[in-house]
């Protein structure tokens, strides 16, 4: 049976927020903690082995904090990154609920760290059927690595053969070579949506 699989950042949530910037404007507003400063203190330094599973994303959250100098506890700062963040796009989860009314499967598949992802399953499962979600922390590979497409089949119980029922969505090219290079039907989104109409066709929406 054909499934969506739909990348979250940059597919289902808008990172530009609607034209309010990146979510760190929010964190530098609340806390006084610039882009920059969190980039180098925590993705640059640790944020692979966190989306990769290797490490929880609270010691390393505080880790950074204090190499900052902040007051900002990790529980201030993790829900201001998840709620800011969250602004789902209306286009995408309209289609995703067309998808699932027409009796197939809806799955996230996603680089995210554990936390996040039970956060979007809760938050997007509010506004539309989430079936599975697969991510790179519960694999222990991102999906410019094969490995996340070849875990992810099992988990989401895809034979080989029919892997190309999976109809992927992704922002970023890379990960869409590799997913169609691994045996699913992978599309690549792009900022005017168009790949709405091509998944539609692919799942036979009218």
């Amino acid at each position: 049976m054909l499934m969506l699989a739909l990348d979250v950042d940059g597919v289902l949530l808008d990172p530009d927020r609607g034209g309010k910037g990146h979510w760190t404007n929010e964190l530098t507003a609340r806390f006084g903690i610039t882009r920059d400063e969190f980039r180098h203190a925590f993705f640059v330094r640790v944020w692979d082995d966190v989306v990769n599973g290797r490490r929880p994303i609270e010691p390393a959250v505080a880790d950074a904090l204090g190499t900052i100098g902040s007051t900002a506890t990790v529980e201030e700062v993790l829900a201001c990154w998840f709620e800011a963040d969250f602004v789902p796009i209306e286009e995408v989860v309209a289609f995703a609920r067309r998808v699932s009314a027409a009796g197939m499967r809806v799955v996230l598949a996603t680089n995210q760290e554990h936390r996040r992802a039970a956060f979007l399953a809760e938050r997007l499962g509010e506004l539309m059927t989430i079936d599975a979600i697969v991510y790179s922390a519960q694999i222990g590979a991102q999906k410019h690595e094969a490995k996340f497409f070849h875990v992810a089949s099992e988990r989401l119980e895809v034979v080989l053969d029919r892997r190309s029922d999976v109809v992927f969505v992704d922002d970023l090219i890379d990960n869409v070579r590799l997913a169609n290079a691994s045996g699913w039907t992978a599309i690549l989104a792009d900022a005017g949506r168009s790949w709405i109409g091509e998944a539609g066709l692919v799942l036979g929406l009218d």
